[in-house]
């Protein structure tokens, strides 16, 4: 057992779990929060050892619960944080958290006390079975929050008052799977195939959002009041030369209302002011005039043609045309 308790909080105090200590947290705890005012479990952590040697634990693995009433109030992040130190102190070099892909808020608890999406997705590496996102805490990182390339949306949405663009959802799936699996939407794709119903699902239950805490894309609906109109993401987010890609698409019934143009204004306005980005690109095939009267009318500028820029069914390549926005210029 890596942590040596107690330790006051200012709401808390996280001490060794007494052998007697019964918890309906599906776990044996290592450790437990308790209240000031009573002996009340508030949440638990338990610790194993993912790799070592006989000098000692390398990387220490995190397991953490928190009471339902208890909920909503920080309280698994700020655990992570006070049982930190000791962990590190018992000579791990490395704390290892694996939550859920689908358990959202266990992920942003952790990333709250300074872990970082540093080992990708792990299938059956989650302490239920399923599929883990590995976050990684080195004693270097800091208390947290963990810094973040994709930041949330301000207020959870951008607005221009005509359309809003807001995180893609579990509850989007059924509109999605529809829309993608539409041939006028699939055949504008990067590789013109509509998605199976079981990778629409997933991406509406956690891919999307995993991969946005990662930093690696944001994928968003386009929504008019009326519901799911189709989607906007930024790709391919490179944080050290500042560069990401748009890409965009309408049902059909939705289009020639003015709403791509202002899904790509906002999203890019988002990017540069926002996430901080200094160029974001687009590209769109050489006979899409649609697409590329949206980029222009959105700010972009045409600076050539990629030869063979995107694959065909075929098995031959298409040319396409690379459009690009300067943060400033």
């Amino acid at each position: 057992m890596h942590f040596h308790g107690p330790v006051e909080t200012t709401t808390f105090t996280l001490r060794t779990a007494a052998a007697e200590t019964k918890v309906d947290c599906g776990f044996e705890p290592h450790a437990v929060a308790v209240g000031p005012e009573d002996e009340t479990v508030w949440g638990a952590l338990a610790f194993d050892d993912v790799g070592g040697s006989a000098a000692g634990p390398g990387v220490v693995g995190v397991r953490f619960w928190v009471a339902p009433e208890r909920r909503g109030k920080r309280l698994a992040a700020a655990m992570l944080r006070a049982a930190a130190p000791s962990v590190f102190a018992s000579g791990a070099r490395r704390i290892e958290a694996r939550p859920p892909v689908r358990a959202q808020a266990a992920i942003r608890a952790a990333m709250q006390a300074g872990f970082r999406p540093d080992g990708g997705v792990a299938r059956a590496g989650a302490w239920d079975g399923t599929e883990a996102l590995m976050l990684g805490l080195l004693p270097g990182d800091g208390p947290g929050p963990a810094p973040r390339t994709l930041p949330d949306l301000p207020g959870g949405t951008l607005d221009d008052g005509t359309i809003a663009l807001r995180p893609l959802a579990p509850e989007d799936f059924e509109a999605h799977l529809r829309h993608r699996s539409d041939p006028e939407v699939y055949a504008g794709a990067a590789l013109p195939l509509p998605p199976s119903r079981e990778e629409a699902r997933e991406v509406c239950e956690w891919r999307a959002a995993v991969d946005w805490l990662r930093g690696r894309s944001a994928l968003m609906v386009i929504d008019d009041g009326a519901g799911y109109q189709g989607t906007i993401g930024l790709y391919d987010v490179a944080p050290i030369v500042g560069t990401g890609m748009i890409g965009y698409d309408l049902r059909p019934g939705a289009r020639g209302r003015g709403y791509a143009t202002r899904a790509v204004t906002l999203v890019r306005r988002w990017a540069f002011d926002e996430v901080g980005l200094g160029r974001v690109w687009a590209g769109t095939d050489v006979h899409n005039t649609a697409s590329q009267a949206v980029l222009r009318r959105a700010g972009f500028r045409l600076e050539g043609v990629e030869r063979g820029g995107l694959p065909t069914l075929a098995g031959r390549r298409r040319d396409t045309l690379l459009w690009a926005s300067l943060n400033g210029g």
